[in-house]
């Protein structure tokens, strides 16, 4: 690992979040989680049933056995959906020590505490979530437009978004030239009754003659027969409604799938809604609509008058075309930590999202951290990134960049030594660990400067390197294996990761080993991206967007002191370092003229970076003050051979 720069590293830890690799294919396990709540409507049922066909082996959808006072039971959905349940699996009770790769929640609201169920159960995605979960979730997916959203994230739109998600109709139509044949439904459930109560109406006003109106009545609706609306055809449940659509001029039904699915097929389509949610997301998506409940016939009779106006609203609210909601859901492949990596918390908040990733801060300890849902390069630190690759970054290679990395050492090492001085009595012949060695500019000095040095690193051909060209001990392998991380014996008076803490996904146990490896005084230093540098603060969303895949931790100065304390660390000192005038607005635009104009605005830029502590890198300092978290320390003795290698 490159001792001094501030590009990404490496994968070191495993992942809190089961991973996945690449396209689903029967081998992954998929857990749907619909809505049965009565008035919430039969769409998230039917949409899960869909996706586990779809997903095929290793899908299940979960339908609870016990009968709920608001929820619909398995015997009265069976009896409802009884070809649909039989093509999948169906799951009345759960197993919490089973791990599922996925949870999707298809439930219109989840609360935290719901969230914090399923989530012990697998990394969760949640389709157009409307509650508390919306905020939480590992990732989430928006097939239907949102209503505009007050608070904290309310300008965090989902991860992925796509009315092409719908199951669309193969079955369309050209436009109406007017509006004759008029279908009436309102979802598989229709608690308010809308549909008979609309279909009255039209027919008592003369708005819809009751020859030419359909009225289809959900599976689960409950109701006495219709009175009152003799001449007009009443179908019960329709197998696979979306594909008769293309039958009608008009679709008179409320804001949701079957909405969109008729404009796909090329109908007209009025809304009216249930409730004033319902409404909200009618408008926001700009459907023309009538009301809430009781219509408002004046306008429905002015949509009815107007067949062109109608009909352009709906084709443009049409999606562009169509995506597999399953082949999406089998492609996420769920890696990084579940819940706060440092302490543990489940409470946290989005602060971006996109395709690949979701950035929370820790509703807790305030940390900032990464659950990623695509591939990542799992280890990218092979003899070419040393070389090649970092010739293409750097304009040299890892080798050829030794002076300048030993001089980034040097200062690190004079701020360790001034610090073990004062609480372990010495500043030399320290024993140091230096975890992420690479090939040991940090190790070569520190031995100059009389200390006693060993390194571990990830890669295999730097540590061999340690140890062929160095003569310093060094092992291959993993930090978080406890025999890696020991293979030195210990205790150390210190232990160093530079540009290292970020990429491990489980921070806890890398804390936890640091902790456990540095005796009672010993000093404790990393450096890594700071999360309140000029890049983080004047360009928030291009910083996330551009943390690179394997940095499952975003670390801020300002909140280093109450997460090492947890680990029995006192923080000593801070050095911010990475300073770039070029990215403070206030100046970039005079540091980027030539001559002395341009030399004046980078130092200007330069002193302000220095001064309010805006450098996008930073290095951290901290004595070990007692045993640290769940750490069992044995006799203290010297390093020696490696124990085992990895």
């Amino acid at each position: 690992m490159a001792q001094g720069r501030e590009t990404p590293r490496r994968d070191a830890g495993r992942s809190g979040l089961p991973r996945r690799e690449g396209k689903r294919e029967g081998g992954g396990r998929i857990l749907l989680v619909p809505s049965v709540a009565k008035g919430n409507g039969s769409g998230h049922l039917v949409r899960c049933l869909s996706l586990a066909r779809e997903l095929g082996q290793g899908a299940a959808v979960f339908v609870p056995a016990a009968k709920a006072e608001t929820s619909w039971s398995a015997a009265e959905l069976s009896l409802a959906y009884s070809r649909e349940l039989s093509e999948v699996e169906i799951l009345s009770s759960l197993n919490d020590a089973a791990a599922w790769d996925l949870v999707v929640l298809d439930r219109r609201a989840t609360s935290r505490e719901e969230l914090a169920f399923w989530e012990r159960l697998g990394p969760v995605l949640a389709i157009d979530e409307g509650g508390e979960a919306r905020e939480s979730a590992h990732y989430l997916v928006d097939i239907l437009p949102r209503a505009p959203r007050r608070g904290a994230s309310a300008a965090i739109p989902a991860n992925k978004s796509s009315l092409g998600f719908l199951e669309l109709p193969r079955n369309r139509r050209e436009p109406p030239s007017s509006f004759v044949k008029v279908l009436v439904s309102f979802g598989g459930e229709d608690p308010a009754g809308l549909s008979l109560s609309l279909a009255r109406e039209l027919v008592a006003d003369g708005l819809v003659a009751p020859a030419d109106m359909t009225i289809v009545t959900g599976a689960l609706r409950r109701g006495a027969p219709p009175v009152g609306l003799e001449g007009v055809t009443v179908l019960g449940p329709v197998q696979n409604l979306k594909e008769h659509l293309s039958r009608y001029d008009l679709v008179l039904t409320q804001f949701g799938l079957t909405a969109f699915e008729a404009a796909w097929a090329g109908c007209g389509v009025i809304l009216l809604n249930p409730s004033p949610y319902h409404r909200a997301l009618s408008l926001a998506a700009g459907f023309p609509e009538v009301g809430v409940g009781k219509p408002d016939l004046d306008a429905l009779g002015a949509f009815l008058r107007s067949p062109a106006e109608v009909l352009a609203r709906t084709a443009a609210l049409a999606p562009e075309g169509s995506e597999s909601l399953a082949d999406y859901l089998a492609s996420l492949a769920p890696a990084g930590p579940a819940s706060c990596p440092a302490c543990g918390s489940g409470l946290r908040r989005a602060l971006y999202r996109d395709e690949g990733k979701s950035f929370f801060r820790c509703g807790s300890c305030g940390m900032l951290y990464l659950s990623r849902f695509s591939p990542g390069r799992e280890s990218p630190y092979h003899e070419a990134y040393f070389f090649e690759e970092y010739r293409r970054q750097y304009g040299r290679t890892y080798l050829e960049d030794w002076p300048q990395l030993q001089a980034l050492a040097l200062l690190r090492l004079e701020i360790a030594e001034e610090l073990a001085a004062r609480s372990l009595g010495r500043s030399r012949g320290l024993s140091v660990l230096d975890v992420g060695c690479a090939y040991g500019p940090f190790l070569s000095l520190a031995r100059e400067r009389g200390h006693e040095p060993y390194g571990l690193d990830a890669a295999p051909e730097a540590a061999a390197y340690v140890k062929r060209e160095l003569g310093i001990p060094a092992v291959a392998g993993d930090f978080l294996d406890p025999a890696t991380a020991a293979a030195f014996g210990g205790p150390f008076d210190l232990v160093t990761m530079w540009y290292v803490i970020e990429h491990f996904d489980e921070l806890d146990r890398a804390l936890r080993n640091a902790a456990s490896l540095l005796r009672e005084g010993g000093v404790f230093a990393f450096s890594t991206p700071s999360g309140e540098g000029a890049s983080a603060r004047f360009d928030r969303k291009g910083f996330f967007e551009r943390s690179p895949a394997d940095h499952f931790t975003i670390w801020e100065p300002s909140r280093v002191r109450g997460i090492l304390k947890a680990y029995g660390f006192r923080l000593e000192r801070i050095r911010v370092t990475g300073h770039h005038p070029e990215r403070l607005p206030h100046v970039r635009g005079l540091a980027a003229r030539p001559g002395l104009a341009g030399a004046l605005g980078r130092a200007l830029g330069l002193l302000a970076s220095r001064l309010f502590g805006l450098g996008d890198t930073f290095e951290a300092y901290a004595v070990r003050e007692g045993a640290g978290p769940g750490a069992e320390r044995g006799p203290s003795r010297r390093p020696g051979r490696p124990r085992s290698r990895a």
